[in-house]
Protein backbone atom coordinates (compact mmCIF):
# COMPACT_ATOMS: atom_id res chain seq x y z
CA UNK A 1 0.00 0.00 0.00
CA UNK A 2 1.61 3.29 -1.04
CA UNK A 3 2.07 6.37 1.12
CA UNK A 4 -0.99 8.14 -0.26
CA UNK A 5 -3.21 5.18 0.59
CA UNK A 6 -1.82 5.12 4.15
CA UNK A 7 -2.53 8.83 4.52
CA UNK A 8 -6.04 8.49 3.14
CA UNK A 9 -6.78 5.61 5.48
CA UNK A 10 -5.69 7.68 8.48
CA UNK A 11 -7.67 10.75 7.42
CA UNK A 12 -10.87 9.29 6.08
CA UNK A 13 -11.54 5.80 7.33
CA UNK A 14 -13.74 5.12 10.34
CA UNK A 15 -10.87 3.97 12.51
CA UNK A 16 -8.70 5.21 15.37
CA UNK A 17 -7.00 8.32 14.00
CA UNK A 18 -3.29 9.05 13.84
CA UNK A 19 -2.12 7.25 16.90
CA UNK A 20 -5.28 7.17 19.03
CA UNK A 21 -5.36 4.38 21.55
CA UNK A 22 -8.98 3.35 21.47
CA UNK A 23 -12.38 4.09 19.99
CA UNK A 24 -13.71 4.49 16.47
CA UNK A 25 -14.59 7.78 14.83
CA UNK A 26 -15.16 9.20 11.38
CA UNK A 27 -14.53 12.66 9.86
CA UNK A 28 -11.08 12.69 11.43
CA UNK A 29 -10.13 15.68 9.29
CA UNK A 30 -11.85 17.70 12.02
CA UNK A 31 -8.83 16.96 14.23
CA UNK A 32 -6.16 18.35 11.92
CA UNK A 33 -5.94 21.88 13.26
CA UNK A 34 -6.52 25.15 11.42
CA UNK A 35 -4.19 28.10 10.85
CA UNK A 36 -0.39 28.30 10.65
CA UNK A 37 -0.16 30.38 13.82
CA UNK A 38 -2.06 27.82 15.86
CA UNK A 39 -0.24 24.82 14.40
CA UNK A 40 3.19 26.40 14.89
CA UNK A 41 2.26 26.93 18.55
CA UNK A 42 1.58 23.22 18.99
CA UNK A 43 -2.19 23.73 18.55
CA UNK A 44 -2.45 25.26 22.03
CA UNK A 45 -5.22 27.78 21.32
CA UNK A 46 -8.26 27.13 23.52
CA UNK A 47 -6.94 29.48 26.21
CA UNK A 48 -5.86 32.10 23.63
CA UNK A 49 -8.25 32.16 20.63
CA UNK A 50 -7.89 35.88 19.88
CA UNK A 51 -8.35 36.01 16.09
CA UNK A 52 -10.73 34.88 13.36
CA UNK A 53 -9.53 31.26 13.76
CA UNK A 54 -11.28 31.17 17.13
CA UNK A 55 -14.26 29.95 15.10
CA UNK A 56 -12.39 26.61 14.92
CA UNK A 57 -10.56 26.47 18.28
CA UNK A 58 -12.86 28.17 20.78
CA UNK A 59 -15.81 30.26 19.51
CA UNK A 60 -15.86 32.25 22.77
CA UNK A 61 -12.65 33.91 21.56
CA UNK A 62 -14.58 35.65 18.79
CA UNK A 63 -15.87 38.07 21.42
CA UNK A 64 -12.33 39.51 21.65
CA UNK A 65 -12.40 40.77 18.07
CA UNK A 66 -12.95 44.52 17.75
CA UNK A 67 -12.75 44.80 13.96
CA UNK A 68 -13.77 42.59 11.05
CA UNK A 69 -11.29 39.84 10.17
CA UNK A 70 -10.91 37.31 7.36
CA UNK A 71 -8.58 34.32 7.22
CA UNK A 72 -7.36 32.23 4.29
CA UNK A 73 -5.25 29.10 4.81
CA UNK A 74 -3.76 26.64 2.34
CA UNK A 75 -2.31 23.43 3.77
CA UNK A 76 -0.21 20.96 1.83
CA UNK A 77 -0.05 17.73 3.78
CA UNK A 78 1.66 14.76 2.13
CA UNK A 79 1.60 13.53 -1.47
CA UNK A 80 -1.51 15.06 -3.09
CA UNK A 81 -3.43 15.73 0.14
CA UNK A 82 -4.37 19.40 0.57
CA UNK A 83 -6.76 21.46 2.65
CA UNK A 84 -8.21 24.94 2.23
CA UNK A 85 -9.87 26.99 4.96
CA UNK A 86 -11.71 30.32 4.72
CA UNK A 87 -13.27 32.27 7.60
CA UNK A 88 -14.81 35.69 8.15
CA UNK A 89 -15.80 37.36 11.44
CA UNK A 90 -17.96 40.44 11.99
CA UNK A 91 -18.03 42.00 15.47
CA UNK A 92 -21.15 44.04 16.27
CA UNK A 93 -20.85 46.76 18.91
CA UNK A 94 -23.71 45.40 21.04
CA UNK A 95 -24.83 42.04 19.63
CA UNK A 96 -21.53 40.14 19.71
CA UNK A 97 -19.38 38.63 16.96
CA UNK A 98 -20.72 36.54 14.09
CA UNK A 99 -18.50 34.32 11.94
CA UNK A 100 -18.67 31.85 9.06
CA UNK A 101 -16.07 29.28 8.00
CA UNK A 102 -15.52 26.65 5.31
CA UNK A 103 -13.05 23.74 5.35
CA UNK A 104 -12.35 21.53 2.34
CA UNK A 105 -9.86 18.66 2.35
CA UNK A 106 -9.05 16.66 -0.77
CA UNK A 107 -6.95 13.50 -1.07
CA UNK A 108 -7.08 13.21 -4.85
CA UNK A 109 -6.83 9.77 -6.42
CA UNK A 110 -5.24 6.78 -4.71
CA UNK A 111 -5.23 3.00 -5.04
CA UNK A 112 -8.24 1.25 -3.51
CA UNK A 113 -8.32 -2.26 -2.06
CA UNK A 114 -11.10 -4.71 -1.28
CA UNK A 115 -11.58 -6.64 1.97
CA UNK A 116 -9.16 -9.33 0.78
CA UNK A 117 -6.44 -6.75 0.09
CA UNK A 118 -6.74 -6.95 -3.69
CA UNK A 119 -6.45 -3.70 -5.68
CA UNK A 120 -9.74 -2.38 -7.07
CA UNK A 121 -8.53 0.65 -9.04
CA UNK A 122 -8.17 4.30 -8.15
CA UNK A 123 -10.65 6.00 -5.84
CA UNK A 124 -11.07 9.58 -4.61
CA UNK A 125 -11.98 11.09 -1.26
CA UNK A 126 -12.74 14.50 0.17
CA UNK A 127 -14.22 16.10 3.27
CA UNK A 128 -15.95 19.41 3.86
CA UNK A 129 -17.30 21.35 6.80
CA UNK A 130 -19.32 24.58 6.85
CA UNK A 131 -19.74 26.42 10.15
CA UNK A 132 -21.56 29.41 11.59
CA UNK A 133 -20.21 30.76 14.88
CA UNK A 134 -21.14 33.34 17.50
CA UNK A 135 -19.26 34.78 20.48
CA UNK A 136 -20.24 37.37 23.08
CA UNK A 137 -18.90 38.76 26.34
CA UNK A 138 -21.31 37.90 29.18
CA UNK A 139 -19.45 39.86 31.85
CA UNK A 140 -17.24 42.78 30.87
CA UNK A 141 -15.40 45.50 32.74
CA UNK A 142 -13.70 47.77 30.22
CA UNK A 143 -11.95 49.78 32.90
CA UNK A 144 -10.31 46.65 34.32
CA UNK A 145 -9.97 45.16 30.80
CA UNK A 146 -11.60 41.94 32.02
CA UNK A 147 -14.30 39.76 30.49
CA UNK A 148 -15.97 36.37 30.52
CA UNK A 149 -17.06 35.28 27.04
CA UNK A 150 -19.12 32.42 25.65
CA UNK A 151 -19.38 31.09 22.12
CA UNK A 152 -21.07 28.44 20.01
CA UNK A 153 -20.60 27.04 16.50
CA UNK A 154 -22.95 25.00 14.36
CA UNK A 155 -21.43 22.80 11.64
CA UNK A 156 -22.56 20.84 8.62
CA UNK A 157 -20.09 18.03 7.83
CA UNK A 158 -19.81 15.92 4.69
CA UNK A 159 -17.40 13.08 4.04
CA UNK A 160 -17.02 11.21 0.74
CA UNK A 161 -14.95 8.12 -0.02
CA UNK A 162 -15.22 7.02 -3.67
CA UNK A 163 -18.97 6.69 -4.39
CA UNK A 164 -20.03 6.57 -0.73
CA UNK A 165 -20.83 9.71 1.23
CA UNK A 166 -22.15 10.59 4.65
CA UNK A 167 -23.37 13.75 6.41
CA UNK A 168 -23.56 14.93 9.98
CA UNK A 169 -24.38 17.98 12.07
CA UNK A 170 -22.35 19.11 15.05
CA UNK A 171 -21.78 21.98 17.41
CA UNK A 172 -18.89 23.43 19.41
CA UNK A 173 -19.20 25.43 22.63
CA UNK A 174 -16.61 27.40 24.55
CA UNK A 175 -15.81 29.71 27.45
CA UNK A 176 -12.94 32.19 27.70
CA UNK A 177 -12.03 34.20 30.81
CA UNK A 178 -9.69 37.18 30.85
CA UNK A 179 -9.27 38.55 34.39
CA UNK A 180 -7.48 41.71 33.29
CA UNK A 181 -6.71 43.85 36.36
CA UNK A 182 -9.77 42.67 38.30
CA UNK A 183 -7.67 40.11 40.24
CA UNK A 184 -4.53 42.22 40.42
CA UNK A 185 -1.78 43.37 38.10
CA UNK A 186 -0.14 39.91 37.92
CA UNK A 187 -3.16 38.38 36.17
CA UNK A 188 -3.56 41.05 33.48
CA UNK A 189 -2.00 39.05 30.64
CA UNK A 190 -3.60 35.70 31.49
CA UNK A 191 -6.51 33.93 29.81
CA UNK A 192 -8.19 30.59 30.50
CA UNK A 193 -10.56 28.71 28.22
CA UNK A 194 -12.69 25.59 27.87
CA UNK A 195 -14.03 24.08 24.64
CA UNK A 196 -16.29 21.17 23.72
CA UNK A 197 -15.96 20.26 20.05
CA UNK A 198 -17.92 18.17 17.54
CA UNK A 199 -20.95 17.27 19.64
CA UNK A 200 -23.49 15.98 17.16
CA UNK A 201 -24.96 13.27 15.01
CA UNK A 202 -23.10 10.24 13.67
CA UNK A 203 -21.84 9.71 10.14
CA UNK A 204 -23.58 6.72 8.57
CA UNK A 205 -21.99 4.60 5.84
CA UNK A 206 -24.39 2.03 4.42
CA UNK A 207 -25.67 0.29 7.55
CA UNK A 208 -22.91 1.34 9.95
CA UNK A 209 -22.74 4.58 11.92
CA UNK A 210 -19.62 6.20 13.34
CA UNK A 211 -19.36 8.96 15.91
CA UNK A 212 -17.59 12.25 15.30
CA UNK A 213 -14.20 12.91 16.97
CA UNK A 214 -15.51 14.71 20.04
CA UNK A 215 -13.17 16.34 22.53
CA UNK A 216 -13.04 18.43 25.68
CA UNK A 217 -10.12 20.86 26.00
CA UNK A 218 -8.91 23.19 28.75
CA UNK A 219 -6.20 25.76 28.15
CA UNK A 220 -4.39 28.78 29.57
CA UNK A 221 -2.27 31.46 27.92
CA UNK A 222 -0.17 34.43 28.93
CA UNK A 223 0.79 37.50 26.90
CA UNK A 224 3.26 40.04 28.22
CA UNK A 225 6.58 41.80 27.79
CA UNK A 226 9.88 39.86 27.80
CA UNK A 227 13.21 41.62 27.24
CA UNK A 228 11.37 44.48 25.59
CA UNK A 229 9.47 42.20 23.17
CA UNK A 230 5.92 40.83 23.23
CA UNK A 231 5.70 37.13 24.08
CA UNK A 232 2.73 34.76 24.20
CA UNK A 233 2.81 31.28 25.75
CA UNK A 234 -0.05 28.78 25.74
CA UNK A 235 -0.77 25.30 27.09
CA UNK A 236 -3.74 23.00 26.37
CA UNK A 237 -4.87 19.61 27.68
CA UNK A 238 -7.41 17.73 25.56
CA UNK A 239 -9.42 14.59 26.21
CA UNK A 240 -10.79 13.05 22.98
CA UNK A 241 -13.48 10.40 22.83
CA UNK A 242 -11.33 8.04 20.77
CA UNK A 243 -7.92 7.98 22.38
CA UNK A 244 -5.44 9.07 25.01
CA UNK A 245 -5.24 12.54 26.51
CA UNK A 246 -3.36 15.08 24.37
CA UNK A 247 -1.07 17.87 25.60
CA UNK A 248 -0.18 20.92 23.53
CA UNK A 249 2.18 23.80 24.23
CA UNK A 250 3.52 26.71 22.24
CA UNK A 251 5.23 30.07 22.34
CA UNK A 252 5.13 33.15 20.09
CA UNK A 253 7.56 36.07 20.03
CA UNK A 254 6.74 39.37 18.31
CA UNK A 255 9.84 41.45 17.67
CA UNK A 256 10.24 44.89 16.06
CA UNK A 257 6.41 44.97 16.17
CA UNK A 258 6.44 43.17 12.80
CA UNK A 259 8.26 39.82 12.78
CA UNK A 260 6.83 36.78 14.55
CA UNK A 261 8.63 33.57 15.54
CA UNK A 262 6.77 30.51 16.87
CA UNK A 263 7.50 27.04 18.19
CA UNK A 264 5.36 24.36 19.78
CA UNK A 265 4.81 20.73 20.65
CA UNK A 266 1.81 18.41 20.54
CA UNK A 267 1.53 14.83 21.80
CA UNK A 268 -1.27 14.12 19.29
CA UNK A 269 -0.58 11.38 16.74
CA UNK A 270 2.38 9.18 15.98
CA UNK A 271 3.57 10.86 12.77
CA UNK A 272 6.75 12.77 13.55
CA UNK A 273 8.11 13.92 16.89
CA UNK A 274 5.36 16.43 17.67
CA UNK A 275 7.52 19.53 17.18
CA UNK A 276 6.12 22.48 15.24
CA UNK A 277 7.77 25.64 13.93
CA UNK A 278 6.62 28.77 12.19
CA UNK A 279 7.10 32.45 11.43
CA UNK A 280 5.11 35.40 10.22
CA UNK A 281 5.07 39.04 9.22
CA UNK A 282 2.49 41.29 10.84
CA UNK A 283 1.49 44.70 9.51
CA UNK A 284 -1.33 47.00 10.62
CA UNK A 285 -4.12 45.27 8.72
CA UNK A 286 -2.54 42.19 7.12
CA UNK A 287 -0.60 39.25 8.49
CA UNK A 288 1.15 36.43 6.60
CA UNK A 289 2.08 33.25 8.47
CA UNK A 290 3.80 29.95 7.76
CA UNK A 291 4.01 26.70 9.77
CA UNK A 292 5.87 23.44 9.34
CA UNK A 293 5.03 20.15 11.04
CA UNK A 294 7.11 17.03 10.49
CA UNK A 295 5.51 13.65 9.82
CA UNK A 296 8.43 11.26 10.20
CA UNK A 297 9.27 9.14 7.18
CA UNK A 298 6.24 10.46 5.32
CA UNK A 299 7.73 13.95 5.09
CA UNK A 300 6.21 17.14 6.46
CA UNK A 301 3.23 19.48 6.15
CA UNK A 302 3.28 23.14 5.14
CA UNK A 303 0.67 25.75 6.01
CA UNK A 304 0.47 29.26 4.61
CA UNK A 305 -2.14 31.70 5.84
CA UNK A 306 -3.21 35.29 5.31
CA UNK A 307 -5.19 37.15 7.94
CA UNK A 308 -6.87 40.44 7.07
CA UNK A 309 -7.98 42.97 9.68
CA UNK A 310 -10.29 45.47 8.07
CA UNK A 311 -9.16 48.26 10.42
CA UNK A 312 -6.87 48.92 13.36
CA UNK A 313 -8.50 47.84 16.66
CA UNK A 314 -9.76 50.96 18.46
CA UNK A 315 -8.10 51.90 21.72
CA UNK A 316 -10.00 51.34 24.96
CA UNK A 317 -9.96 54.77 26.65
CA UNK A 318 -11.11 53.40 30.00
CA UNK A 319 -8.27 50.89 30.10
CA UNK A 320 -5.80 53.56 28.95
CA UNK A 321 -6.92 55.86 31.75
CA UNK A 322 -6.48 52.99 34.18
CA UNK A 323 -2.92 52.53 32.89
CA UNK A 324 -2.08 56.12 33.77
CA UNK A 325 -3.76 55.77 37.15
CA UNK A 326 -1.74 52.63 37.97
CA UNK A 327 1.44 54.39 36.84
CA UNK A 328 0.57 57.32 39.09
CA UNK A 329 0.01 55.01 42.06
CA UNK A 330 3.47 53.50 41.60
CA UNK A 331 5.02 56.97 41.55
CA UNK A 332 2.98 58.00 44.60
CA UNK A 333 4.20 54.97 46.61
CA UNK A 334 7.77 55.93 45.72
CA UNK A 335 7.08 59.46 47.01
CA UNK A 336 7.58 60.83 43.48
CA UNK A 337 4.65 63.21 43.93
CA UNK A 338 5.28 65.50 40.98
CA UNK A 339 5.39 62.56 38.55
CA UNK A 340 2.31 61.04 40.18
CA UNK A 341 0.39 64.29 39.77
CA UNK A 342 1.15 64.29 36.03
CA UNK A 343 0.00 60.69 35.66
CA UNK A 344 -3.26 61.22 37.59
CA UNK A 345 -3.97 64.29 35.51
CA UNK A 346 -3.50 62.32 32.27
CA UNK A 347 -5.88 59.65 33.56
CA UNK A 348 -8.56 62.28 34.15
CA UNK A 349 -7.97 63.93 30.77
CA UNK A 350 -8.76 60.60 29.08
CA UNK A 351 -11.55 59.54 31.45
CA UNK A 352 -13.01 62.32 33.62
CA UNK A 353 -15.14 59.70 35.40
CA UNK A 354 -12.11 57.74 36.64
CA UNK A 355 -13.30 57.11 40.21
CA UNK A 356 -10.00 57.31 42.10
CA UNK A 357 -7.71 59.60 40.13
CA UNK A 358 -9.32 62.81 41.38
CA UNK A 359 -9.03 61.73 45.01
CA UNK A 360 -5.39 60.71 44.48
CA UNK A 361 -4.69 64.12 42.90
CA UNK A 362 -5.96 65.75 46.08
CA UNK A 363 -3.80 63.51 48.28
CA UNK A 364 -0.78 64.05 46.04
CA UNK A 365 -1.29 67.80 46.14
CA UNK A 366 -1.36 67.67 49.96
CA UNK A 367 1.89 65.74 49.93
CA UNK A 368 3.49 68.28 47.61
CA UNK A 369 2.42 71.13 49.89
CA UNK A 370 3.87 69.30 52.88
CA UNK A 371 7.26 69.09 51.20
CA UNK A 372 7.44 72.82 50.44
CA UNK A 373 9.58 74.65 53.04
CA UNK A 374 7.57 77.08 55.14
Amino acid sequence: MNKLCVIATALFSAAPALGSDAGTTAANFLKLGIGPRAVAMGEAQVGLADDVYAAYWNPAGLAQLQTQQAGFVDTQYLQDVSEQYVAYAYPHASLGTFAGSLTYLNVGKFQGYDAAGEPTGEVGANDASFGLSYGKALLENKRMNSDLSVGVSGKYIQERLDTVSARAYAMDAGLLYHPGRSLGEFWEGWRAGLALRNLGTSLKYDTESFTLPRSFTAGVSYTGAWLGELITAAVDAQQPNDGARVFNAGVELLTFETFVLRAGYTSFGDLGNGLRFGAGVRFKTIQVDYAYAGAGELGGTHRIGITLRFAQPPANPLALAEDWYEKGMKEYKRSHYSEAMVDFNKALEIDPSQPQALEMMRKTNDQLKATVPQ
